[in-house]
């Protein structure tokens, strides 16, 4: 079986969870779209998970990028305080101060071979997947995102997102987050990460036969 998840944002134990609840197997693949390090504690722990197995592709999203873009071997100015704005200090130190420096070498140089989109075929289904938003460069695959009109550029294909939570295209803040299904592209990121809010979750689709799984929610998140 193929799945999809994204935005994990350092929660491994939802994405343990997650990894139990579809009975993740070595006969299966799992597509990560990005985003899977900083806001919550265990992003670095996350990446060494997902580099040692070869059932799991990582794409590239923006918070893998500004951790790039500060410690990468072309630091950018004025990176480690955007990359601050947006949670990425836990992570940060962890890379810094944790890690030994061929161990933070190993994460930085995987990180920077991470794709930023991908392209599949599952059954005769088309798929293409990408952090952000489908585009033509870069920017936009990482950084951009899709609005309740949006629509697949591509014929035949179902583009897949995360980055943007869904409750900001559906606007329905009083319950859980689900998928966001549109006009041929579906966001997946339903607020991992955003540990303050009760209604977040991480979701998981399976491309075989779309089915949708789901942990959190408002009634783990009060326990």
């Amino acid at each position: 079986m193929i799945y999809c998840m994204a935005d994990l944002h350092g929660e491994r134990d939802w994405f343990e969870q997650m990894l139990k609840q579809i009975g993740f197997s070595d006969m299966d693949h799992l597509y990560i779209l990005g985003d899977v390090i900083d806001r919550g504690p265990d992003g670095v722990a996350l990446l060494e998970q997902i580099m040692q197995a070869p059932n799991m592709t990582l794409l590239l999203g923006n918070h893998e990028q500004m951790c790039l873009s500060t410690l990468g071997p072309h630091n950018e100015y004025g990176a480690r305080e955007l990359w601050r704005q947006n949670g990425g200090m836990v992570t940060y130190r962890q890379l810094r101060y944790r890690c030994s420096l061929p161990q933070r070498n190993r994460i930085l140089r995987f990180l920077s071979a991470l794709p930023d989109h991908w392209d599949l075929t599952v059954g005769t289904q088309k798929f293409h997947l990408v952090h952000g938003c489908p585009g033509n460069d870069r920017h936009t695959r990482i950084w951009g995102r899709v609005e309740p009109g949006s629509v697949s550029p591509y014929p035949n294909t179902i583009c897949i997102v995360g980055h943007t939570p869904t409750v900001f295209l559906t606007g329905r803040t009083g319950e859980d987050l689900s998928i966001w299904r549109g006009n041929g592209i579906l966001n997946i990121d339903c607020g991992c990460g955003s540990r303050n809010a009760i209604h977040r979750r991480l979701a998981c689709l399976r491309l075989d036969d779309m089915a949708e799984f789901y942990v959190g929610g408002a009634n783990q998140n009060h326990r």
